[in-house]
């Protein structure tokens, strides 16, 4: 029977990713939306109304990374609080393995984030119009070049959700 502890850090790392999960979708689809479908051209809508998705689309990724951090943090707890459980309860390792994993693209896409973070100081005022091609620039090579990273967030949290939920493999306690 797991303790209260181990209880906790479980659910808050099920909390965390279904948070990581929501606004990597959510940031995806309002990024997208700019988009014609199909195509790297931007739709023909006012500018006020793209800097508004784009502000929309950076709040959402600020709930990303918040969560990512959450889920990252719950993860280590998790591991200190059921190392004893990690070589009987395989599900948790696997859980655990594929978080450490997500490092690695989440650390390849968060200089952009960054740039793109830094474009966007105000969230009343919009960028002044002479930054409007950098932010172009990083919102594509953002969400077209680097969209491998998303659709690698996306299945990562989405597996670990299932996998901490299912407890595929389990070992019934005696």
């Amino acid at each position: 029977m797991p303790t209260a502890a181990q209880r906790t850090a479980l659910a808050a790392t099920v909390i965390g990713l279904l948070l990581w999960l929501s606004a990597t979708i959510g940031r995806a689809i309002v990024t997208y939306d700019l988009y014609e479908p199909g195509t790297m051209r931007l739709r023909p809508v006012p500018i006020a109304q793209q800097l508004d998705q784009l502000r929309l689309a950076h709040n959402l990724a600020l709930i990303g990374w918040a969560s990512y951090g959450l889920t990252v943090a719950a993860a280590a707890l998790t591991a200190l609080v059921c190392r004893r459980l990690l070589r009987r309860e395989g599900y948790l390792a696997i859980a655990l393995l594929l978080i450490s994993a997500s490092l690695a693209w989440q650390s390849w896409i968060a200089p952009t984030e960054l740039a793109l973070a830094r474009e966007f100081p105000s969230r009343t005022v919009p960028p002044p119009p002479e930054r409007y091609e950098m932010i172009r620039t990083l919102v594509e090579k953002r969400f077209f070049r680097q969209s491998p990273a998303d659709l690698l967030n996306v299945l990562t949290a989405a597996t670990v959700i299932v996998v901490l939920v299912v407890q595929p493999r389990r070992l019934p306690h005696v």
